[in-house]
Parts: C-alpha cells; sequence; structure tokens
C-alpha cells in the first residue's frame, strides 16, 4: 500500500478551529465527521485508483497532487498547501495521487457526509462550488503558462501563486517540494527550472536563501515578468 505509513489519530475531531482560519469557514458545517491523520514526507494520502470514499483539508504541512502516465512521464496536477480541500471526486475513485511533500497533518472526512450536507445546506454548498472554481481557475491559468509561457514566465507565476495562497507577509517561501516536482508542475525539464531561478535572482526580482528558502524582492518586477494570464 502507498499510504501504509499514514498514521490515524484514533479519535474524531468535534469543531476544529484555529485562530489562523477565517471565522466563517464553511468547512465548519462537517468538522463534527473530520479525523485527523499525519501523513510523513513521500508517502500516498491516497493514491490513483483508490476508492475516493473520503475527502481532505490540508491542516500543516504541504502535498502534491500528480498522475503517472502510461509513458512513465509524471504530470503535478496542483501543489496543496495548508487549507486546501481536495479529493472529493465525482466518481467512484480517485484520478490523482496525493502525495506528501512534507510531513503533513490533514483532516478526513467521509464523502457520504459531506454529500448529505451539501443537499441540505445550500449555502455550504455555494461555498464548495466556489472553492472548486478557483482550483478550475488555477488550472486554466496553468494550461495557458504550459502552451504560450517562457520558463521565466512560468516560474515568476508559480512563485507569486504560491506566495498568495500561503499568505505570507514577507513574501518568504519554504520550497518543500523539489525542483523536479516543479519541473513536472510547470512542463519543465529540471535545468531550466533552475536557470529560470538564477535569471529571476540575478534580475533583483528574487532572493535565494537557500535551494529551498526564496524571498520575493520586488513583487512589481516579478509581476512583470509574469505577463498576463
Amino acid at each position: 500500500m502507498l499510504n501504509a505509513s499514514v498514521e490515524t489519530s484514533a479519535m474524531a475531531l468535534g469543531p476544529w478551529t484555529s485562530s489562523a482560519r477565517q471565522p466563517r469557514d464553511p468547512l465548519d458545517e462537517i468538522a463534527s465527521f473530520a479525523t485527523r491523520i499525519k501523513a510523513r514526507r513521500g508517502t500516498a494520502i491516497f493514491a490513483d485508483g483508490d476508492d475516493a470514499n473520503y475527502c481532505y483539508r490540508i491542516v500543516s504541512g504541504e502535498a502534491m497532487a500528480f498522475k503517472l502516465m502510461s509513458d512513465g512521464h509524471r504530470q503535478v496536477y496542483e501543489f496543496l498547501v495548508p487549507g486546501d480541500f481536495f479529493g472529493y471526486e465525482t466518481q467512484a475513485d480517485h484520478y490523482f495521487t496525493v502525495e506528501a511533500v512534507s510531513e503533513v497533518v490533514v483532516l478526513k472526512y467521509p464523502r457520504r457526509a459531506v454529500e448529505r450536507v451539501l443537499a441540505e445546506n445550500s449555502r455550504f454548498a455555494r461555498e464548495i462550488q466556489q472553492m472548486t472554481a478557483r482550483g478550475l481557475h488555477s488550472a486554466y491559468q496553468r494550461m495557458i503558462l504550459l502552451t504560450h509561457k517562457s520558463a521565466d514566465e512560468r516560474v515568476a507565476w508559480f512563485l507569486l501563486e504560491l506566495a498568495d495562497r500561503t499568505r505570507n507577509s514577507d513574501d518568504a517561501l519554504h520550497l518543500a517540494m523539489t525542483r523536479t516536482d516543479i519541473a513536472d508542475y510547470l512542463g519543465m525539464v529540471i535545468e531550466t527550472v533552475s536557470r529560470a531561478l538564477t535569471r529571476l535572482k540575478r534580475g533583483g526580482a528574487i532572493a535565494m536563501q537557500s535551494v529551498n528558502d526564496i524571498r520575493l524582492v520586488d513583487r512589481q518586477r516579478l509581476e512583470l515578468v509574469r505577463g498576463e494570464i
């Protein structure tokens, strides 16, 4: 089993709150059904083809959703950060594998319970639809990147999007994912990712404190590189 090392809490959670969350979190409606699980880096939360009996939300850490193609190529679909809701499928099984890229804590919700609340609570249903729509918008942007944008534009978009999603006030990013993960996400090879980061650094848009720690020094310059999507 890919997810054999996932550690599952024995106790279901009551309404889960955190000072970092917004007062009106749509997933508060299903908090009483949640179970907390932990996964170590490199382990799967679920695998492509597994029964889609549960959906999930990242509490801490990061994960990535990907699919292995028949030719052995891996396409990373999305990086998942705290607050992201994922794994809710319209089909009977999961289309992607979701794997931890750092140690993660995840809330796990039974799909039947979520569907029951969706049917009974129109406000919750609208908010889940809005969350889904935001994910689709990001996917459409990345589709344009993969077909029309340069390496520098793709990497600039990735850094800005990740900074906005993680809400880092000082624009400091810790990249838990590897350069290979980023390359598979942006449709590039690892050497091209590294060269694009070096050019952005030399241009004054970013500073690299280590391989995995990047700070956005000049957002305006980075936005100019990214261009319109």
